[in-house]
């Protein structure tokens, strides 16, 4: 099975796992108000601390999925360069964006959830994942003039795999998912993307 295909697989498969289990719900619930706690108490910190660990734990779930049985091993510095990058895509940008939706269209009827999904596609689908490819391929070593051209032949792939997983995602957390649940199913999809991202970030060098 492809990288891609993996990574679309794993997606699926956390989504349904964690909302399809009625065992994991009060451990969810649980991790939920512990991290809405955090938030109140060092919100900037909890932030930080989470979108590095969702970005480096994606790096390492990417190079895991091309290990062989004769190389396994696991690059630390590439790991920490993701986990940098999150602390600004994942731990900042993101949760400030999410914030923000909420209070403009707080609504969970049909037409606003679609608003939100449709809005969230154009400006993260699209412009945030070109972006943040570009910033990972510049971190790994590439040139910005490099890492902006690899951007471009690989954006409109990563877009449509975004379109299949993000789309069917946010609606559910926009309409369904309860709130007290969010934080963790998010971050678990975040880490799934990160792989993917990681993926298509650092192919060929």
């Amino acid at each position: 099975m492809a990288p891609r295909a993996k990574l679309l697989f794993i997606c699926a498969v956390l989504v349904s796992s964690l909302h399809g289990s009625n065992a994991l719900l009060p451990v969810i619930a649980k991790v939920g108000t512990c991290y809405k706690v955090a938030l109140r108490t060092r919100p900037f910190a909890t932030y930080s601390a989470q979108g590095a660990a969702i970005a480096g734990t994606g790096d390492a779930i990417s190079q895991a999925l091309t290990w062989t049985k004769d190389s396994k091993n696991m690059d630390a510095g590439r790991v920490s360069r993701a986990a940098a990058s999150g602390v600004l895509y994942n731990g900042i940008l993101l949760p400030w964006y999410y914030k923000k939706i909420q209070d403009w269209i707080p609504s969970r009827a049909p037409v606003a959830v679609g608003l939100k999904v449709a809005f969230d596609q154009v400006l993260w689908g699209f412009g945030g994942n070109f972006q943040l490819i570009t910033l990972r391929r510049c971190l790994e070593g590439a040139s910005l003039k490099g890492a902006f051209r690899h951007a471009q032949e690989t954006i409109w792939p990563v877009f449509r795999s975004d379109m299949v997983v993000w789309t069917t995602y946010n609606a559910l957390c926009y309409g369904v998912i309860p709130q007290r649940f969010q934080p963790i199913s998010t971050a678990v999809m975040s880490a799934a993307w990160g792989a993917y991202i990681s993926t298509v970030s650092t192919k060929g060098l």
